[in-house]
């Protein structure tokens, strides 16, 4: 059984949703519920959760501030938010278990069965700490910096610095001003759809770029593009036209 803790401001999705575990998932048992995150952060441990059921927008004490303020986390977390749908793009890229208000039951499901199939993946604080980095950037509307999941962990860089993104199957490089490069663990779609700058232009299928550090386009068939750094970028026939009009819009 998955000793389960649901912590929200508001009493009636505390009700609600322990309701539907008790009838839609067998082997969840709540064991504590709190309306009051302050209270919960003195009891959690207590109670030893194998599972927390998270609120993001309460009075006092958000859901990212509590996870922050508690010690040796050692059970998985499940956000359960209203947040809309621009910034969910950010925890579906950090990879963090979210179902989102009013809670359906096919997504309560999914998550609980995906937590039993992660039980020996702890929660991680740089998987939180890129979310947190992430959705405020969002949310202040201009992305500065982005933290990007890589094999070691994750790397926060400016966006300004991204000179362009290179798709590899289900991976993508990310290439830096200063000669560096990552490889993320996520598809050129998912990058690109967290990184919403008018400066970058989808040139290629393969390609996402940086028009701030080019340094010349050359026509052909559809040309391609020389970046300051010397690399030279294809550009699909499909894009030429779009390309030559952001061009002289910059």
């Amino acid at each position: 059984m998955l000793r389960t803790i649901i912590i929200d401001d508001e009493r009636s999705s505390l009700e609600s949703l322990e309701f539907e575990l008790t009838n839609y998932c067998d082997d969840v048992t709540v064991v504590a519920k709190y309306n009051d995150p302050l209270l919960a952060i003195n009891e959690i441990h207590k109670h030893t959760p194998d599972l927390l059921f998270l609120d993001i927008e309460m009075p006092g004490l958000n859901g990212f501030e509590f996870l922050q303020k508690l010690d040796n986390r050692n059970f998985d977390v499940v956000f359960v938010t209203a947040y809309d749908q621009f910034a969910i793009r950010a925890f579906e890229f950090n990879a963090i278990g979210y179902i989102m208000k009013p809670v359906r039951k096919n997504k309560l499901i999914q998550a609980v069965n995906k937590v039993r199939s992660n039980r020996d993946h702890q929660f991680d604080n740089q998987k939180l700490s890129a979310l947190i980095q992430n959705i405020h950037v969002q949310g202040a509307g201009q992305l500065d910096r982005v933290a990007l999941p890589t094999g070691e962990g994750y790397s926060l860089v400016k966006v300004d610095d991204i000179t362009y993104l290179q798709a590899e199957s289900n991976y993508t490089w990310v290439f830096i001003a200063d000669g560096s490069k990552y490889l993320v663990a996520k598809t050129l779609k998912d990058v690109t759809t967290l990184i919403n700058r008018t400066q970058f232009f989808r040139a290629h299928k393969s390609y996402f770029v940086n028009l701030n550090h080019v340094q010349r386009y050359i026509r052909g068939q559809g040309g391609y593009l020389v970046m300051v750094s010397g690399e030279q970028i294809p550009v699909s026939r499909s894009q030429r036209n779009d390309l030559l009009i952001k061009l002289q819009g910059i």
